[in-house]
């Protein structure tokens, strides 16, 4: 019996550890999910020399011509709004 009470014992703490593990791999991969999110948001303000609100009006034009016009024909872009 006491066997089994070590077993259960280690298995509790490597259970705990595996739990704060988890916990600080998951506050890092939502740290790094952010960075790539704005790298990608710079990379879109690059692109299309515009920012913000504008950026987002940009994309929501492009989006609606890309669904009227149909998925054969190449997308329209609206960059110039935002120069």
């Amino acid at each position: 019996m006491a066997d089994i009470a070590k077993k259960l014992t280690k298995l509790d703490e490597k259970i705990g550890k595996l739990k704060e593990r988890i916990k600080s791999d998951t506050a890092e991969c939502e740290k790094l999910s952010e960075q790539k999110a704005l790298l990608i948001y710079q990379s879109l303000c690059k692109q299309y020399s515009c920012e913000g609100q504008a950026l987002a009006d940009m994309i929501a034009r492009e989006h609606e011509q890309a669904a009227t016009s149909g998925a054969d024909d190449e997308p329209v872009s609206d960059n110039r709004l935002c120069r």
